[in-house]
């Protein structure tokens, strides 16, 4: 499960909460989903899902739940739904990291 986590996140997430495994085992599902390359309604509910994370982070919720989210959903995201806004993109996206910076750049470039 704390695979999925960046480098910057293992610090600060106890797995061992229950509902931290919880979350990082939604986002290890989520991601299979999307893994599985077939768009339908299952994807569309991931692409709903992750609009509802975004807007409660704009609306200055505590905590993120995005922090679970592993790197490669992502790219995954954008290939598979039909996510075409940028701002999503930046908002699940760790900036903080190099690897961050690449996997934003090339999805908003694949928009």
């Amino acid at each position: 499960m704390s695979s999925s986590l960046s480098a910057s996140q293992l610090h600060t997430v106890s797995m061992r909460d229950p509902l931290n495994r919880v979350l990082a085992n939604l986002f290890l599902l989520i991601s299979s989903i999307l893994g599985a390359k077939t768009a339908g309604t299952h994807t569309q509910f991931v692409q709903w899902f992750m609009e509802e994370c975004v807007d409660c982070l704009e609306q200055g919720s505590r905590g993120s739940i995005l922090q679970f989210m592993p790197f490669t959903m992502v790219s995954e995201l954008v290939k598979v739904s039909t996510m075409s806004s940028p701002k999503i993109v930046l908002a699940i996206t760790d900036l903080s990291l190099p690897l961050g910076r690449r996997v934003a750049a090339k999805a908003i470039a694949a928009l």
